[in-house]
């Protein structure tokens, strides 16, 4: 925050190290991650 960065993207970033370190620890798999992806943005169901 004392850099001036937007709070939307420091959400951002805290987000993706949340999912970096759940991919490390195990929580979340590749499989939850296509699974979500196909679940939510496919075009075409």
């Amino acid at each position: 925050m004392d850099s001036g960065l937007s709070g939307d993207l420091l959400a951002i970033d805290i987000r993706q190290a949340l999912y970096h370190f759940g991919e490390i620890t195990g929580e979340i798999t590749t499989d939850d991650l296509l699974g979500n992806i196909f679940a939510n943005f496919c075009i075409g169901k």
